[in-house]
């Protein structure tokens, strides 16, 4: 069976590599004081990301919807490791809150 053109081989988000990107987004974060993407509220960086408020990296475009970014660092950015949890797959194209007008 051909493959589509749109599937894509994207190495699993785990691993050394994974590692190595949450240490570049801490210590970018660190650096610029970069608050939660999620919450905007402060993140305490010297947390181990297993902590709750501690660092995780958030995929700005989700990693389901556009797995070609997932190793992407422009589409990574700190988050709450409890926000990262809640915040879900992405894969709903509505805003929070967003209703619709009765037709």
């Amino acid at each position: 069976m051909p493959r589509s053109q749109l599937e894509v081989n994207v190495p699993a988000w785990n691993g050394r590599r994974a590692a190595a990107a949450l240490r570049q987004v801490k210590a970018a974060g660190r650096r610029e004081r970069t608050p939660c993407v999620l919450c905007r509220q402060p993140i305490d960086y010297s947390l181990p990301s297993t902590d709750p408020d501690g660092c995780t990296v958030q995929h700005v475009k989700s990693r389901k919807l556009f797995p070609h970014l997932t190793w992407s660092p422009s589409n990574w950015a700190p988050a709450h490791k409890s926000c990262n949890s809640s915040a879900g797959t992405g894969e709903n194209p509505m805003e929070p809150g967003v209703e619709f007008e009765d037709w």
